[in-house]
């Protein structure tokens, strides 16, 4: 049972809700998180959501020290397929805008998102993000000025923005009602705002790893008649709300809402969201389906005991480590790019960086869906490694061991 208190549903603040699932993860040595929380879905509106999570501080202090949005090993530079993404997002709002409009980026990493609309002729434009390394890296590749700052610390500031952008971070939010107030604030009369979140009630039609859609950072998990509902309530109207699907890499694909909003003051009724319940009902079921075959491949690693280095020190290795067999396994360490996982433990295992390892009489095993194909590619075309490596989604074969 998780220690921290049942939630209010996010959409509606109800605090009556009905369980779906556990969700549980391994924890690191320090600077983690929490190590599980309940899927559940709100009696009253019917949207989705995680129960027993800690506070928005805690969630604002793992992605000050935690954050993986620096792309460290490409020297912060984002991938192909995420200036594409970008790209469709400046495609559905730029006929909304005026070339001089106020765009404020909050949750912007790097800033790739800001030097499209740059690129697109917009100027006057800005970020906020609490990685310091992401700041860094925005003026550097792009000359984009970021702030160092969670959502919960604009509290004082005063931008009169025409548009606000938020993709991929409502769905992160422990406390939404507290940074849509705050968001409020930083708009000019009839600013607008840019929300694209994970679309719920599509997770099972584009499965990715089993339960991944339910990662330690995602804890809200909106339809898009939630996401429309929770605007509602704060005054909001919709200037267009539609289903989109966001490549995150070469082999994942992130069903998602892109929605745009205009504050007009009149509050609307709500309407209960009836399919939530069944299409997150529908993902769970697929994903224990996959979890089992996973699961078979790890108790195959842990009957032979070769000496084993995970690659990825992340959600799907947090849950595997805490859900099956897999640190019975013969695992000599865990690698990850990413410097902020380096120098701590998981479950006693170190966390260090590929470029200082070369062992090449291990199994490398990738604990990774979203970037199995490119980690696999930057181990063999990149480092040169020999080393035997299994994946769990390309159907490797175990033959070897």
């Amino acid at each position: 049972m998780s220690d921290f208190p049942v939630r209010n549903c996010p959409v509606c603040k109800n605090h009556n809700n009905q369980f779906l699932f556990k969700q549980e993860f391994a924890n690191y040595s320090d600077g983690g998180l929490m190590d599980e929380y309940d899927v559940v879905i709100c009696s009253s509106c019917g949207a989705g959501y995680a129960s027993g999570i800690p506070s928005q501080f805690e969630f604002d202090r793992y992605y000050e020290t935690m954050s993986k949005y620096e792309h460290g090993y490409r020297s912060g530079e984002v991938s192909d397929v995420d200036k594409a993404r970008f790209s469709q997002v400046v495609d559905l709002v730029e006929r909304y805008l005026k070339k001089d409009d106020r765009i404020v980026d909050i949750g912007c990493a790097t800033g790739a998102l800001l030097a499209e609309f740059q690129k697109r002729g917009f100027n006057n434009i800005k970020g906020y993000d609490p990685s310091k390394e992401c700041s860094e890296a925005a003026l550097r590749l792009y000359g984009i000025k970021v702030a160092i700052s969670s959502i919960s610390s604009l509290s004082e500031v005063s931008e009169s923005a025409d548009l606000v952008i938020m993709t991929g971070v409502l769905e992160h939010l422990a406390d939404v009602d507290q940074s849509i107030l705050i968001i409020k604030k930083l708009l000019a009369k009839k600013g607008m705002i840019y929300f694209e979140v994970p679309d719920a009630t599509r997770y099972d039609e584009w499965f990715s790893a089993p339960f991944q859609f339910f990662s330690m950072e995602h804890v809200n998990f909106f339809s898009p008649l939630s996401l429309s509902n929770l605007l509602y309530r704060h005054g909001y109207e919709v200037v267009f709300s539609q289903r989109v699907t966001r490549y995150l890499s070469s082999n994942s694909v992130e069903p998602a809402i892109a929605g745009l909003y205009r504050y007009e003051c009149d509050h609307r009724e709500l309407t209960k969201d009836d399919e939530s319940k069944y299409r997150l009902e529908k993902y769970i079921t697929k994903s224990y389906l996959l979890d089992q075959k996973i699961k078979s491949i790890i108790s195959v690693l842990v009957e032979n005991q070769v000496p084993l280095v995970i690659w990825g020190a992340g959600t799907h290795t947090l849950r595997l480590m805490r859900t099956s067999e897999l640190s019975k396994a013969n695992i000599v360490g865990i690698l990850d790019s990413n410097s902020r996982y380096h120098d701590k433990k998981l479950m006693g295992f170190p966390i260090t960086s590929p470029n200082n390892y070369n062992n090449s009489e291990v199994t490398i095993l990738i604990s990774s869906q979203v970037a199995e194909n490119e980690i696999k590619q930057y181990i063999i075309e990149k480092l040169r490694w020999k080393n035997n490596i299994i994946c769990f989604y390309e159907g490797a074969s175990l033959d070897s061991l």
